[in-house]
């Protein structure tokens, strides 16, 4: 058996060096790691830089074997250079599927090494479910291609909104401020909002089909989120009296999303509650920062996203402001690194009017849609917690102080 996956990717390579669109159908269908971690990973690279060079024919692959080095260069002429065998795509597809067994074996080995050593059973499951996912990802590495023709006649966004002009399904949204600034409650109200169909981010409270809600608070403890709940909850239901709130809380205040397991158990519960909406925070909670400054967002994005695949929910994440960065928006971005500013469809700062107290809803990030309407600012209301504001009245009463 060994024999036969050598010659196919000696095969492979042989086809590769041929020309550009042999090249082109090997490495579409495999990837360099399926060769074997020497000679052949090493005549592969060199071969898909020639590629993206857009030039490949035989005497050239020769003379930049020879320049890479003499060695390689024999074992080149010695394997590869007159390996032919059957045709450039059976090979490649042949190479890709013995690859993705091997690793296959590999990562059930690891977990069955680590159950022998008496490792705890969930720790070898989070590892083991971690290894399949790059397995499925190498499995399943095609891209989708669409047309001109298919992409001129896409139809107009249908997704379902979660919040009504604003947010719709599958969306990212982080809102910042400063400690104390009243985020928490903000949270509170829109999640519990969404929960009983109303939207609380429109001045006129509309009302809506009615979302299911999961909430991760590891900032706030139980009495705290109780009592934010309590502040907006009453209104809401006398609101609509007829509405059972689909919502829920995660009932716990630490996580750490760089850990393995920690970050299937999310995806697991995320995946079994089927939300609507998902709320996270506080981000510095989410996930250490580490010693490199793009670590936690690496960790809480890649979960995230992860979760907006598998489950296709909105996520809403707080965070804390930074404090006197450069080039921060109105010093609203997210604490951390500077990737915060590029990720989520939307990204609001809670910035307090100088000259009362109401607060301006202003965006660190440039919005990826424009057919939104979110409110310019909210100030303290009679019946809910925050009262919206829209850019009509902002601009009347408050101007651009």
């Amino acid at each position: 058996m060994e024999e036969v996956i050598e010659q196919l990717q000696l095969s492979a390579l042989y086809h590769a060096s041929q020309s550009t669109i042999a090249a082109t159908e090997v490495f579409s269908r495999c990837d360099l790691d399926d060769f074997e971690p020497n000679q052949q990973q090493q005549v592969g690279t060199i071969l898909v830089q020639m590629l993206r060079e857009d030039f490949i024919e035989p005497l050239a692959v020769q003379e930049r074997m020879m320049k890479e080095s003499q060695a390689l260069h024999k074992w080149f002429c010695m394997y590869v250079a007159d390996n032919y065998y059957t045709t450039a795509s059976y090979c490649a597809a042949r190479v890709h599927e013995y690859a993705n067994k091997r690793r296959l074996i590999a990562t059930l080995m690891t977990a069955q090494a680590a159950l022998e050593r008496n490792n705890e059973v969930p720790d070898v499951i989070g590892e083991l479910q971690r290894g399949l996912a790059i397995t499925e990802a190498h499995v399943d590495s095609s891209l989708p291609i669409i047309s001109l023709e298919d992409m001129l006649a896409t139809e107009d966004d249908i997704r379902p909104w979660i919040v009504p002009s604003m947010l719709r399904t599958n969306e990212r949204l982080i809102i910042t401020g400063p400690e104390g600034g009243g985020k928490s409650v903000l949270v509170a109200q829109m999640c519990l909002g969404a929960a009983m169909g109303v939207n609380t981010m429109s001045a006129t409270l509309e009302k809506h089909e009615p979302m299911s809600v999961l909430m991760l608070d590891v900032e706030n403890d139980r009495l705290q989120i109780r009592d934010n709940a309590r502040k907006v909850y009453p209104t809401l239901k006398e609101m609509q009296p007829g509405v059972t709130p689909e919502i829920e809380w995660f009932d716990q205040t630490a996580i750490d999303l760089s850990d393995p397991l920690s970050e299937q158990k999310l995806i697991k519960a995320v995946k079994e509650r089927q939300p609507n909406l998902l709320y996270m925070g506080s981000l510095y909670r989410l996930a250490p920062e580490g010693d490199k400054v793009d670590a936690a967002f690496t960790h809480v994005s890649r979960v995230v996203d992860r979760i907006r695949q598998e489950v296709g929910c909105s996520v809403m994440l707080e965070a804390h402001a930074g404090h006197g960065m450069m080039n921060d928006r109105n010093g609203m971005r997210p604490y951390g690194s500077s990737m915060w500013m590029r990720w989520p469809e939307f990204g609001f700062g809670m910035v307090k009017h100088r000259a009362s107290g109401a607060v301006q809803l202003k965006p660190w990030r440039g919005m990826r849609s424009d057919d939104r309407l979110w409110p310019a600012g909210m100030r303290r209301g009679p019946l809910l917690p925050w009262q919206m504001i829209d850019i009509a009245e902002w601009e009347e009463r408050y101007g651009d102080d």
